[in-house]
């Protein structure tokens, strides 16, 4: 493989950045079409998560996972969440 290649082929920081927010984006569209809530609360719930950590550290590939697939983790996150604050009140 030719250097050029290979520089050509690297992702720069930028481009990281660029797909995380894309990446961000989906999943938070997704959250909002599968459980039919506002894109302000859909957001909440995204960025309260324990996987946009994960995602945002690049624990496990997460990234590589569809986004309906994330929002579905996100989901179950938060209502597990839920029972457990109605548990201690």
């Amino acid at each position: 493989m030719s250097e050029t290649y290979r520089e050509s082929s690297t992702m720069t920081e930028e481009s990281k950045i660029a797909l995380r927010a894309t990446k961000v984006a989906n999943i938070i569209m997704s959250l909002c079409e599968l459980y039919r809530i506002p894109l302000p609360d859909a957001t909440d719930i995204y960025y309260n998560s324990m996987t946009a950590d994960l995602i945002e550290k690049g624990v496990s590939d997460l990234h590589c996972r569809s986004d309906k697939y994330l929002a579905t983790l996100v989901w179950e996150e938060f209502e597990e969440t839920k029972v457990g604050k109605k548990r201690l009140g």
